[in-house]
């Protein structure tokens, strides 16, 4: 396996590494307007009421309109932007919740069709450039987001280590994904708040560059403000550092047990060391 699992200290390592991750994505939700009523939606609005496929089936005709609409002209960016939109929306209705804790988990449907709504704007992106609107690229934002908490979920609670590893690669995708979306909404409405999504987003999918080109940006609007947003968002940076580190290390590792550098470090055997750290599901902007 990729985890070193006799030794202590990694798992402690693992441990602290993923479960802080966890901290931060909650945080981040709360403190940055992702999922709140700034952007125009809600933790609410974005689970739904846990419908599960019968809200979803509401969608169904609509999607398929835009769809026909798209396969007549693949070139119709807006038909692209209500695919954006409506398989977000198709997905927010996709949860299960458990009746004992009232804990909201994204279904397999639901992620799939966040999936479908983030493949549909960066079509939209590519054929509109510089012309992208606001309003497909707010929606993008929050099903990027949705889809690395789903990632990160998925990561944590899986008992392979490839499938560890490619879902930590993905929310770090999904993460860039969300930086870009917001950055398009931060250029047509530039703000400090917008801004401060962007920076916050690049800092844990550990792009300094991104996150300090966004700060700059966010500290023309808002000189004493923006200035102060380095040290509010020091922890999503450090975050995102130790998360792209951790990547790195696993990377290095299991290719030393493929060439057989490191057979012996990486025996099978034992819990799995992200187990435990309380996925919370999506619901209530609580951890992954």
């Amino acid at each position: 396996m990729l985890f070193d699992l006799q030794s202590p200290r990694r798992r402690r390592v693992v441990r602290i590494t993923f479960g802080a991750l966890a901290a931060v994505f909650a945080i981040s939700f709360v403190l940055l307007g992702v999922g709140t009523g700034g952007s125009g939606f809600s933790i609410s609005d974005l689970f739904g009421d846990g419908g599960g496929s019968s809200g979803a089936s509401a969608f169904e005709d609509d999607i398929d309109a835009a769809q026909q609409q798209l396969a007549a002209n693949p070139n119709n960016t807006t038909a692209l932007a209500q695919l954006v939109t409506l398989h977000y929306q198709a997905g927010t209705s996709e949860v299960q919740v458990d009746q004992d804790t009232g804990q909201q988990t994204l279904t397999g449907d639901g992620k799939q069709q966040f999936e479908q709504s983030v493949d549909a704007w960066s079509k939209y992106l590519k054929l509109s450039g510089d012309k992208a609107a606001r309003g497909p690229a707010s929606i993008a934002y929050q099903a990027y987001y949705a889809l690395a908490q789903a990632d990160f979920s998925d990561a944590v609670s899986s008992t392979g280590t490839s499938e560890q590893l490619q879902g930590l690669q993905a929310t770090i995708a999904d993460l860039k994904g969300a930086a870009g979306a917001q950055r398009v909404v931060a250029i047509s409405q530039p703000s400090l708040p917008n801004w401060a999504k962007v920076a916050d987003a690049f800092f844990l999918a550990g792009d300094t560059a991104g996150a300090q080109a966004a700060i700059a940006e966010a500290t023309k609007i808002d000189a004493k403000n923006g200035g102060k947003l380095q040290d509010q968002l020091k922890n999503s940076q450090q975050q995102g550092e130790r998360f792209t580190n951790a990547i790195a290390q696993l990377t290095k590792q299991q290719q030393q047990i493929q060439s057989g550098a490191g057979a012996g470090a990486g025996a099978t055997g034992g819990a799995n060391p992200l187990s435990g750290l309380g996925t919370g599901g999506l619901g209530g902007g609580g951890g992954l």
